[in-house]
């Protein structure tokens, strides 16, 4: 598993600034959830596609979000034409009350291509994003610091937290630890200890980090400066520009 998605390159994607493309992530996410049309859910997932291909995002990567997709892809369009019987259409198949209809099937292909575009969208932010750019970018449009600094922080320590699983689980393993054995909840209780040694880790590190932020001066009542701080080009005001009409449309479009 990784958590660090961004990929460093030097192209016309990972060059805009944050905040035009928190503007483009923005205005697709809102198409994903206004438009029930096939059509439309299927031109943003083609599109970020394309755009992640522009920015030289290995298909490695790509592969790596499908992988995690799938499954929950293939449980929508099984569960989800269920619940959409009443859509109408014909039957596709019927067991007593419960029966595929071709609405029900289409509504799965919504819902599927709905939260497949939504989860790209989100993907393409972090692939081509750095994360201490994407929080820079957040205060700028006026998230307080703290907030970043904590947002950022997040980002930062998720695979350190990930790492710390994983090397508390392969100590356990050469102690002689097996959760595979006995019923679901003797294997629930199996993980109790390997639980609280992560906790206990987790809570030390948290402890060094809080004592390390104060010795920085964290919360001193400062003016705060930017080393390498973000600046609008004129191409993220023409493109934040045009989301930000393209999003005004997809709500007129939507609404009339």
């Amino acid at each position: 598993m990784q958590f660090d998605l961004y990929v460093p390159d030097t192209g016309w994607v990972h060059r805009l600034d944050p905040r035009t493309k928190l503007a483009a992530t923005l205005a697709a996410l809102v198409a994903c959830l206004l438009y029930e049309e096939p059509l439309v859910l299927g031109a943003v997932v083609i599109s970020v596609h394309l755009l992640l291909l522009a920015a030289r995002i290995p298909w490695k990567r790509l592969g790596w979000v499908w992988r995690r997709m799938l499954p929950l892809t293939i449980m929508i369009l099984i569960l989800q034409p269920f619940f959409s019987s009443g859509a109408g259409g014909a039957i596709i198949w019927q067991v007593g009350p419960v029966r595929w209809t071709v609405g029900g099937v289409m509504a799965g292909v919504v819902f599927a291509l709905r939260a497949n575009g939504m989860a790209f969208v989100a993907a393409s932010l972090l692939f081509t994003t750095e994360p201490a750019l994407l929080v820079r970018g957040l205060v700028k449009l006026g998230l307080p610091f703290e907030w970043g600094l904590t947002l950022s922080l997040a980002l930062r320590y998720l695979p350190t937290t990930y790492g710390l699983y994983r090397s508390v689980y392969e100590a356990q393993q050469a102690r002689g630890w097996d959760p595979r054995e006995g019923g679901f909840f003797r294997r629930m209780r199996a993980y109790v200890p390997m639980l609280v040694a992560v906790m206990i880790a987790a809570l030390r590190m948290a402890d060094n980090l809080g004592m390390a932020l104060a010795a920085r001066g964290f919360g001193a009542p400062f003016r705060r400066t930017i080393l390498h701080d973000i600046r609008y080009r004129p191409v993220d005001y023409i493109l934040t520009g045009l989301m930000l009409v393209t999003l005004a449309s997809l709500v007129v479009l939507r609404l009339v």
